[in-house]
């Protein structure tokens, strides 16, 4: 856990230099639970991709992500779950 939750607070320190704001939940109770959530916001669609864009040719990200998650033989953690979702306004 430990080594996770370092992995995290450099992910969202990267992160939030890209322009993201970045939570991260404990979920206690449901279907996947115990687990942590790493949610990556972003103001509209259009800073969404602006994001997007600049991690993919973002140095420091790339090598956290690849040292991280794609070339780790043993990551700190499982990935369960992706998923992209919206707001709906209702008023």
């Amino acid at each position: 856990m430990q080594e996770f939750l370092g992995n995290v607070a450099t992910a969202k320190k990267i992160l939030e230099r890209l322009g993201a704001r970045v939570r991260v939940l404990n979920q206690v109770v449901g279907i996947n639970s115990p687990c942590v959530l790493v949610v990556i916001e972003s103001p509209d669609w259009k800073a969404f991709g602006e994001r997007l864009e600049k991690m993919q040719s973002d140095t420091e990200w790339q090598q956290f992500f690849a040292s991280a998650v794609l070339n780790n033989s043993n990551p700190a953690a499982e990935l369960i779950d992706t998923a992209l979702s919206a707001d709906v306004p209702l008023g």
